[in-house]
């Protein structure tokens, strides 16, 4: 009977061991971002030990990290009702409530439309989707000395969207009370001063984990990223490069690489190391499908469609990534009917909610490409008021009302964009868009103030110089007072200047050529006016304007007009 208990313990030891090495082989499966293999794993632990809450908690967390996030929360769910009083699971709950809508976004839109009830109604959710994570994290970590509960309530506030970094710290520091060296809190705390923007105690936190283990690749990823937020991509190359010496099989390292090699504008270096990562990630479908992503990132448009197309036959067609990718990529490549499919397709599936600024901007590009102007900026300005940092989106609504000849609309939103810019002012393309909208509106003393801030902020900017001229031949109309002339002048200087490419300026040359030859002629100033008629000459002209300019010419030398006899 001894013997027998023995035996059963030693073999009980043996399943307990053998569990949570495969526990970690899963995670580490995750980590490497072999999603599907890990999936796979996890689904085969729970088979053989369903009651147990953490492995629901770790493939949530897979998901979560896999972009699956409604399979995430499903599998949380099953954890709850496993064991609702575990500290993993009430962490996985909040991780889905952080990540669902971005409260100081939120808050900014609503207080910049506050008569807007959606957007008041999304500020109060993200804010009670907040308040309830955080209930959650501190029941999970309440009293607690378990150094993974720590550890993960800290990693959900540093890496999902409300983030938390001074509660992140209090979990870090109560972690590190219980295993000061411990390269995960190390490598939490390099990740939290990043998201701070010091840079300096990054490093020394990520340094401080290589102290610990000298080949841990994810240490030196994580100083990669660090160069690479701050678009230091040499240093982040460099550091990429580093940790696949060490650990060659590290997928993240290749991808990153890629991802690096793109913003140094190495393509093919990019697209190696890219094709490195999927092999390594098995050709998962989440990999295949951030390689499209890193492909649109890339402007490849067309081959992250084709991407796509071999990707929709093998793996789920719903895949919310799949679909936003795709409906940017046909914007760019100007199939706006099946850009229409695809981001109707993907609204369908997402709830307002949860709809990004950038699905948004895309629909309305959509839309205006495919002749709905009014639905699009409609998209356009949710857009905005989701993101009101994105005043570039202003200045698509404002061309698409100037499309719409709905002049006023353009140069109010115009207006409001050149208010939002630093000191109050905008760049030069906003007042050239402005002074064409006041120009179009027949408001010409407001659009000669806006081409004159053109002028002063862009003095080589030829088309400022000409629209200028235009809007002073409508104040003076007759021309008698040659308010065009000194601008039409200046035009005529930049593009002589710009002798190679003579060409561009061809129309605008012509235009102002006429214009001087017609102001001299009625100031009775016959040299100069044949000057401009004949500088005019040497352009192809349109046959009716070449006539009209001949006739001219024999005019003011006194010759009967071409093909008549005096």
């Amino acid at each position: 009977m001894k013997n027998t208990i023995i035996t059963g313990l030693f073999i009980f030891v043996l399943f307990a061991s053998g569990f949570a090495q495969s526990l970690q082989e899963a995670r580490k499966l995750t980590e490497n971002e072999q999603f599907e293999d890990a999936t796979g794993m996890f689904k085969t632990l729970i088979s053989l030990n369903p009651s147990d809450p953490n492995l629901y908690y770790f493939y949530g967390d897979n998901l979560l990290l896999s972009d699956n996030s409604d399979s995430a929360k499903i599998v949380f769910d099953k954890g709850f009702v496993v064991n609702p009083a575990s500290p993993l699971i009430k962490i996985g709950k909040a991780k889905i409530l952080l990540d669902d809508i971005n409260l100081r976004e939120a808050k900014s839109s609503s207080e910049k439309d506050g008569a807007n009830p959606e957007l008041r109604d999304r500020y109060e959710q993200a804010g009670n989707n907040v308040k309830s994570a955080n209930a959650l994290l501190d029941e999970a970590t309440l009293n607690s000395n378990d150094l993974t509960t720590l550890i993960e309530a800290a990693e959900a506030l540093i890496h999902y969207k409300n983030k938390d970094t001074d509660k992140a710290k209090l979990f870090l520091d109560r972690a590190s009370l219980i295993d000061p060296k411990n390269i995960e809190i190390n490598l939490l705390n390099g990740d939290l001063y990043t998201e701070l923007n010091n840079g300096t105690l990054a490093a020394d936190y990520y340094n401080r984990a290589l102290d610990l283990n000298k080949a841990s690749a994810r240490a030196i990823v994580s100083k990669g990223r660090l160069y690479k937020r701050s678009t230091n991509y040499e240093g982040a190359s460099r550091e990429f490069l580093n940790a696949i010496s060490i650990d060659n099989s590290y997928a993240p390292a290749h991808r990153e690489l890629g991802e690096t090699y793109i913003k140094l504008g190495s393509l093919s270096k990019a697209k190696e190391e890219y094709r490195k990562y999927l092999e390594l990630s098995k050709n998962n479908c989440g990999a295949r499908i951030r390689y499209a992503s890193f492909l649109y990132i890339g402007k490849n448009y067309s081959d992250a469609l084709a991407e796509l197309d071999q990707v929709q036959v093998k793996c789920d067609s719903n895949n919310l990534t799949l679909l936003r990718v795709q409906s940017y990529c046909y914007y760019e490549t100007k199939d706006t009917a099946k850009g229409l499919l695809a981001v109707r397709h993907l609204f369908r599936l997402l709830p307002p909610e949860k709809r990004t600024a950038t699905d948004l901007e895309y629909y309305g590009k959509l839309l205006i490409m495919n002749g709905q102007d009014s639905s699009g900026i409609g998209q356009l300005q949710k857009a905005f008021s989701l993101e009101s940092a994105r005043t570039d989106l202003l200045f698509e609504i404002a061309s698409a009302w100037s499309k719409l000849r709905q002049y006023p609309n353009a140069i109010e939103v115009l207006k409001q964009k050149i208010a939002i810019g630093k000191d109050g002012k905008g760049a030069a393309a906003d007042y050239y868009i402005l002074a064409r909208a006041y120009y179009y509106n027949r408001q010409f003393i407001e659009a000669d103030s806006a081409a004159a801030r053109v002028n002063e902020m862009s003095s080589n900017y030829a088309s400022g110089w000409l629209l200028r001229a235009q809007i002073n031949s409508n104040i003076d109309s007759t021309s008698e007072a040659g308010l065009a002339k000194p601008f039409y002048e200046k035009y005529i200087e930049i593009a002589l200047n710009d002798s190679t490419n003579i060409a561009r300026y061809r129309n605008g040359v012509i235009e102002a050529y006429g214009y001087l030859a017609y102001y001299y002629i009625i100031q009775k100033d016959k040299q100069n006016g044949l000057l401009y008629l004949k500088k005019k000459l040497e352009f192809p002209l349109e046959p009716e304007d070449k006539k009209r300019v001949l006739q001219a010419i024999d005019q003011l030398e006194g010759r009967s007009p071409q093909g008549k006899s005096k």
